[in-house]
């Protein structure tokens, strides 16, 4: 009868208690380094609220940004009371931020859908009907993906772009599209002389910004004084949905109101 292989003897390991070694002690607002890191923070803020403030003087003193505004709310307004949707397009960071946008108008009652670039190209195209509109997001403005969507996009099709451009005759997007409507977002500073690296940063921030104004602007266009209540009626869930809702408000204080004033008839 044969012996089977001995097996290697188990050894057991030691187990390591967390006083054992020394911990490297955690950053504080005094020591050099979290020192330098909390400036580091603070600059990403500062930069970006410089690029908000810029962005504001832009849409409250530029012709081109202004006019571009009203006529992206005025064609957004008409296609949805035509039937039909706004279409937002982007890739990457600026399709996260467009589906941002998209979730924003939907909540407002804006008839919005997100079409991606790269599936709008394997069938997704069948999303634009002949009563929509399609705004593309991109800083560059002549993002690859977005240049080959739109020489699919019927010539009748509202075209929109949200970029740096400050002239629509620059934008490569809307270079072929002579009624293309220009939402300009620019930066007042290159990411990468900000803050050492050209990740999307600042330049997503504003893009954000421009398409809360549009989505906000839009939503006042359609519905007016009754937004709040299209918006209440879209979102009924999380602590926004168990908010009590400008009638509750104004029936709450008229009810205290009456209150005080019956309380101030009451004889002595």
């Amino acid at each position: 009868m044969e012996s089977l292989p001995l097996s290697p003897p188990v050894t057991k390991r030691k187990r390591v208690h967390a006083d054992s070694e020394a911990l490297t002690p955690p950053l504080t607002a005094d020591d050099p380094e979290g020192t330098l890191f909390l400036s580091r923070a603070v600059h990403v803020l500062s930069t970006a609220a410089t690029a908000l403030s810029h962005i504001t003087i832009l849409y409250q003193s530029d012709p081109v940004a202004r006019e571009g505004l009203l006529q992206a709310v005025e064609c957004i307004k008409r296609v949805n009371e035509a039937g039909g949707k706004l279409l937002v397009c982007g890739v990457g960071k600026s399709g996260l931020v467009g589906r941002k946008t998209v979730a924003s108008m939907k909540s407002l009652g804006v008839a919005c859908s997100f079409l991606h670039a790269a599936e709008a190209l394997h069938g997704d195209l069948g999303d634009i009907k002949p009563s929509d509109a399609v705004m593309f997001i991109s800083y560059s403005g002549k993002t690859p993906e977005l240049m080959a969507v739109l020489g699919h996009v019927p010539s009748a099709t509202p075209v929109l772009a949200v970029t740096s451009h400050t002239k629509a005759r620059e934008c490569p997007l809307l270079r072929e599209r002579p009624d293309g409507i220009l939402l300009p977002a620019p930066i007042h500073e290159l990411e990468e002389v900000s803050f050492g690296v050209c990740a999307p940063t600042t330049s997503t921030t504003v893009a954000i910004a421009v398409g809360d104004m549009l989505a906000l602007t839009v939503a006042e266009a359609l519905h007016a004084d009754d937004k709040e209540n299209v918006f209440r009626k879209n979102h009924p869930g999380g602590a926004i949905g168990q908010k009590p809702g400008p009638t509750d408000v104004i029936e709450e204080v008229e009810e205290k109101e009456a209150k005080k004033q019956k309380g101030l008839a009451s004889p002595a």
